[in-house]
């Protein structure tokens, strides 16, 4: 376990879809820091035995991220607890479609856009409204994914969504400034549940990358608790990849070949 750092006593963040992988990660090192942290899930047992696996003063509540009650619930809950609320991680996100974008039904068109998009504004709007950046110095990060950055993959919708999410991020960067800074992680390809077709492929895929590995939730949570943090108070608008720079294969491979 890792020390409180200060900056962090007193600081409370909402983490959603956080029963697990990625998100359980970036709780846990919150929690870790010394922040006071609300996770959801959409499952009561899940969200109920995560929070009860973090140290520090922790909150489990049960809603799907797309449920705008719920999320009000959540923020009731933090504002009951804690009084307010200094951190948002918009971490949930869903991949229904993988194929041709030309082919995808209008049910899992809706459901992404609801997820990957809508939420996080939902979300970003009820957090403000329990207390974020009453300070000065709320902070929300959005999770975002290296597939926002180029098209031509096999999940186009997602990827569409997230270059969305990243608009939106530096576009309440500048409205919400100076008193919330928005920021997004757009991760490559993590050792979680989502990400099993991927990691079942081992080194066919991982030795392509310049840093040869899967990534790991607390990579992520490293990124998050800076964005998160005092440590980055000058930074707003920012979308920081973090995929073991995956996205530079085009690139290695033109130095490689021309002995670069």
């Amino acid at each position: 376990m890792i020390a409180p750092e200060d900056g962090w006593a007193d600081r409370v963040a909402v983490v959603t879809g956080a029963s697990r992988g990625i998100g359980h990660g970036i709780a846990r090192r919150l929690a870790e820091r010394g922040a006071s942290v609300l996770i959801t899930s959409r499952k009561e047992d899940a969200v109920r035995a995560a929070a009860a696996a973090l140290p520090g003063d922790v909150l489990g509540v049960a809603t799907h991220v797309a449920d705008e009650d719920g999320a009000r619930r959540c923020f009731a809950a933090a504002v009951d607890r804690w009084g307010h609320v200094d951190v948002l991680v918009n971490n949930v996100g869903v991949n229904v479609h993988i194929g041709p974008t030309i082919g995808i039904a209008k049910v899992a068109w809706d459901k992404t856009i609801e997820v990957n998009l809508w939420a996080p504004l939902t979300w970003t709007r009820l957090a403000l409204q329990a207390g974020l950046g009453r300070s000065g110095t709320g902070a929300v990060v959005n999770v975002s994914s290296n597939l926002s950055l180029a098209a031509g993959g096999p999940s186009g919708v997602y990827g569409l969504t997230k270059a969305a999410l990243n608009y939106l991020t530096q576009q309440l960067a500048v409205e919400l400034a100076p008193d919330v800074r928005v920021n997004a992680v757009a991760p490559g390809v993590i050792d979680t549940d989502m990400a099993a077709m991927l990691v079942a492929q081992g080194d066919a895929l991982s030795k392509q990358w310049p840093l040869p590995r899967f990534g790991r939730p607390i990579d992520i949570a490293d990124a998050v608790e800076f964005l998160a943090g005092p440590r980055s108070s000058w930074m707003t608008g920012q979308i920081i990849v973090v995929d073991g720079g995956a996205r530079l294969v085009g690139a290695k491979e033109l130095l490689d070949r021309d002995g670069g």
